[in-house]
C-alpha cells in the first residue's frame, strides 16, 4: 500500500494547489440558492426534499468528472503515468490512489452542500439521504475513473454525459431498467424515491454491484494500457 500512499498525497498536494476544489465548491453552493429560491416561493417556505436532493444528484454529475476523471486522464495522457509504470509499483495502485485523494473531497462538499440547502430549504438533512449521497459519490467516481481508462483525453465531458444522459434519465423509467441508475439507488436509500417496493439494503447492493463492475472494467483497462 505504499505506493497507493504516496500516489494519494501527491493526487491530494496537486488539487489542493489547483483551481479545481474552487470550482468544485461554487459549484456545490448552487444547491444551496436553489433550495432558497424554492422554499421562498412555497406557501408552507419548505422546499420539496426531493427536488433538492435531485439538484444535489446533478452536482454530482460534475464533481467527480472534475475531480476524479480529469486527474487520471490528464495523467495519461500527458504520459506522467509512464514514469510510475517505469517504477515497481502494480497499476492498480493509481487508480486507488487517485480515488483516496479526490472521494473524500467529493463526500465533503456533496454533503455539505445537501445539509446546507435542507437547512436553508426549511427542512432537515437525515442521516441516510447523508449515506445515500457518501455511496453514491463513491460509486460515481469509480465510474468516472473507468471512463478516464477508456477515453482520457475526453474524460471529464464522457463522465458528464454519463450522467446526464445515460444514469439520470434510466432513474425516472417506470420499469425494472431503472435499477441499472446509480442516482435511483441513491434516492431509495435516501427514502425520496416515492417506490414502496424498493429496499434501502436492496438499493445499497444494487450501487456496489453496479460499482463493481465499472471497477473490474477500469482495472483491466489499465492493466492494458501501454506504459
Amino acid at each position: 500500500m505504499s505506493p497507493t500512499r504516496t500516489i494519494a498525497a501527491v493526487a491530494l498536494r496537486r488539487m489542493l494547489r489547483g483551481r479545481a476544489l474552487w470550482v468544485g465548491a461554487i459549484i456545490s453552493t448552487l444547491p444551496i440558492g436553489f433550495a432558497a429560491l424554492t422554499s421562498a416561493g412555497r406557501d408552507s417556505g419548505i422546499a420539496e426534499p426531493g427536488d433538492v436532493f435531485g439538484f444535489v444528484q446533478l452536482m454530482l454529475a460534475v464533481l467527480p468528472a472534475l475531480f476524479v476523471a480529469s486527474s487520471i486522464g490528464e495523467d495519461i495522457e500527458d504520459r506522467t503515468i509512464t514514469y510510475l509504470w517505469s517504477r515497481p509499483i502494480p497499476r492498480w495502485s493509481v487508480l486507488v490512489g487517485k480515488l483516496i485523494a479526490t472521494v473524500p473531497v467529493i463526500w465533503l462538499l456533496s454533503i455539505a452542500s445537501w445539509c446546507l440547502a435542507s437547512l436553508a430549504g426549511g427542512g432537515q438533512p437525515t442521516l441516510e439521504s447523508c449515506l445515500a449521497l457518501a455511496l453514491g459519490g463513491a460509486a460515481l467516481s469509480i465510474i468516472a475513473a473507468t471512463i478516464a481508462t477508456l477515453a482520457p483525453r475526453y474524460g471529464m465531458a464522457l463522465t458528464v454525459c454519463y450522467m446526464l444522459f445515460f444514469d439520470l434519465p434510466l432513474g425516472v423509467m417506470p420499469a425494472a431498467i431503472r435499477y441499472l441508475s446509480i442516482t435511483q439507488h441513491d434516492r431509495t436509500i435516501a427514502d425520496l424515491s416515492g417506490l414502496a417496493e424498493d429496499s434501502a439494503s436492496s438499493a445499497a447492493i444494487g450501487v456496489v454491484v453496479i460499482a463493481g463492475v465499472w471497477a473490474l472494467i477500469g482495472l483491466w483497462r489499465i492493466r492494458r494500457l501501454e506504459a
